[in-house]
């Protein structure tokens, strides 16, 4: 059983660089702004960057990682080190050019609303691979939609969904308290009534008089009338409380995407259907 332990370990290590070098290059250039802030589209290209990176399907090539390679090439150059190695001074950025796979898109704002378009080229074939555009009203809403974009317009996986276990406690939590303390608003008002009738009973005459008189000790009503109060206090913070919490899971909750959970994954070797069932 030990032997056949070194042996997978083997087996694993050895596939790794393997499976590694076999990831396509994808190259994701800047997206265009229209109607926003150049630096807003230069934010969410790195989170695009960082998404798809992430992911691991991809060996992700950014703007920013070309100008970085460039750079590392003009010093390299000044220090004269091409001169004794030409080959080691071109092979990064000649891979950066040469990536199959080519993400670009644009950043626009339409009147109120923003939208997020991307477009996948493979060079090889000349031809789009997917799209994906999305809209929102603000820019945190369309940032926390870049994953799926990003998988749609790669033809990858989407990722999964966010958690919903905090909104879904918060919105439990405060529907309780809610509850709760409307109940208890009722049970204090229903006990001043009682209290009310016995002090001043009127019966079924709303004109009746009220003759004072009096069916327990003057520090019972006292006593019952600070409890009557410290009841509704409680019931008015539990229903305020509740309705905070419940607008706060709301506010929480991630945002929606309806979109399919099956797509193509290009590879060398053609495409293969994958996604979450």
């Amino acid at each position: 059983m030990g032997t056949l332990s070194v042996l997978a370990a083997v087996v694993l290590a050895a596939a790794e660089p393997q499976a590694a070098a076999e990831k396509p290059r994808l190259f994701v250039a800047t997206l265009a702004a229209q109607g926003v802030d150049p630096t807003e589209a230069a934010a969410f290209t790195d989170a695009i960057g960082a998404t798809l990176a992430s992911r691991g399907l991809f060996r992700v090539i950014t703007t920013k990682d070309l100008e970085s390679l460039l750079g590392a090439e003009r010093q390299k150059q000044l220090l004269g080190v091409c001169e004794a190695d030409p080959s080691a001074c071109s092979q990064n950025a000649a891979d950066a050019v040469t990536a199959r796979f080519v993400l670009s898109g644009q950043l626009s704002r339409l009147g109120t609303a923003y939208q997020l378009s991307l477009q996948m080229v493979d060079t090889e074939k000349g031809q789009a691979v997917a799209r994906a555009l999305k809209l929102s009203d603000d820019l945190k809403t369309l940032r926390a939609l870049v994953p799926y974009a990003a998988a749609e317009a790669t033809g990858s996986p989407l990722p999964p969904p966010p958690s919903k276990v905090l909104p879904i406690a918060l919105l439990a939590a405060g529907g309780a308290a809610f509850v709760a303390g409307s109940v208890l608003g009722m049970l204090a008002l229903s006990r001043q009534t009682v209290v009310n009738d016995e002090l001043c009973p009127t019966g079924n005459m709303p004109l009746a008089r009220c003759e004072g008189v009096a069916l327990r000790p003057r520090d019972y009503y006292l006593s019952q009338d600070a409890a009557i109060g410290t009841q509704k206090t409680i019931a008015l913070g539990l229903v305020i409380g509740g309705a905070v919490v419940a607008a706060l899971g709301i506010v929480l909750w991630p945002p929606a995407d309806q979109s399919p959970r099956v797509a193509l994954l290009p590879s060398f070797n053609g495409a293969a259907l994958v996604g979450l069932w």
